[in-house]
């Protein structure tokens, strides 16, 4: 069962091309002693292990103890040398893609959002630019913007392209989605530390973050009416079925689950920004029995619940007019 796994593993990380010739180069045999390996008929010695897991960058101990207590995780180490937030999004646009491609009826993302989800903030240019700003000035200390205040005018290259990317990939991909009083309150405090701090390059960046929010609101709020998130690329209409829930209880954590090719994906969010993965069964469905805790004790806001989803929005914008008026 572990060499199963392990090349089912290997097979997710080839995609669409056939591993038989990759494990060949790889292990210096014959494409019939590959497929042998592929078919569990022959066993992987030690040393095809270790090379295997280096090539595919695949946890030794995930394979061994595939079902057990002890859960490893992959996450990107935000403050090595290595570290590029480029990379971190091209993997976080890679995965969604994939996801939204799959013609499948279980793929799904379902989500605890204690804080704003970036999926959904990725598509307000201003909003966009202020948290990509505060990632790397004030969460990751980048030399570059040490001594930079933040302009809402001033576009970021690169990482707007691959942010807008995500965005539109979101939307092709069903999710639930449980979302709390206090999702926005992490976003309202960033805006107003830099108020204080003065990190405004002048009041107008403030309010064009402020009226981002608001748009998006505004189209989660319409998206919840119909249960269906919409965004038009090129003329073209991406669409998926949308699941909100409003939970008055507090979300201890952003904590995500992805659903395709019959497994679940578990990301739980820490230091800010990065998040821990594991496909961990156990694992997976611990967290999934907390989620449906939550949402069983939720409010459902989609489609149904008109007086209820009115008075949730009502009470986010509240939030944000009092940020209006600080600024």
């Amino acid at each position: 069962m572990s060499q199963q796994f392990l090349i089912e593993q290997c097979n997710e990380k080839v995609g669409n091309k056939n591993l038989a010739p990759v494990l060949s180069e790889l292990l210096g045999i014959n494409p019939d002693a590959a497929y042998r390996r592929m078919r569990c008929s022959t066993e992987l010695g030690f040393s095809e292990i270790q090379k295997i897991c280096h090539h595919f960058n695949i946890s030794f101990d995930s394979v061994i103890n595939y079902k057990g207590r002890l859960v490893p995780f992959q996450f990107n180490g935000m403050f090595q040398d290595e570290f590029n937030i480029i990379g971190y999004l091209s993997n976080i646009e890679q995965e969604l893609k994939m996801l939204a491609g799959l013609e499948d009826d279980n793929v799904r993302i379902t989500m605890t959002a204690m804080d704003l989800p970036y999926f959904r903030q990725f598509g307000f240019k201003s909003l966009s630019r202020f948290k990509l700003f505060f990632w790397q000035r004030s969460v990751l200390n980048l030399d570059d913007f040490s001594t930079r205040k933040f302009d809402a005018n001033e576009s970021l290259g690169e990482y707007e392209e691959i942010t807008d990317r995500i965005y539109q990939s979101y939307h092709g991909v069903p999710s639930k989605e449980i979302w709390a009083p206090e999702t926005l309150d992490s976003t309202i405090k960033q805006i107003q530390y830099y108020l204080e701090s003065g990190l405004f390059v002048d009041k107008s960046s403030a309010y064009q973050v402020c009226d981002d929010i608001e748009a998006l609101l505004t189209k989660l709020e319409g998206e919840a009416q119909s249960g269906r998130k919409r965004v038009i690329v090129d003329q073209d209409l991406i669409s998926s079925s949308f699941e909100m829930y409003q939970s008055d209880v507090f979300l201890s954590n952003n904590c995500i689950q992805a659903v395709k090719n019959g497994r679940t994906y578990t990301y739980v969010s820490f230091n800010s920004f990065n998040s821990l993965m594991s496909y961990n069964p156990n694992f997976s469905e611990e967290c999934n029995l907390w989620i449906e805790q939550i949402r069983s004790k939720s409010i459902l806001l989609s489609e149904v619940s008109e007086k209820l989803r009115y008075q949730f929005f009502k009470s986010l914008r509240t939030k944000l007019d009092l940020l209006r008026e600080s600024v």
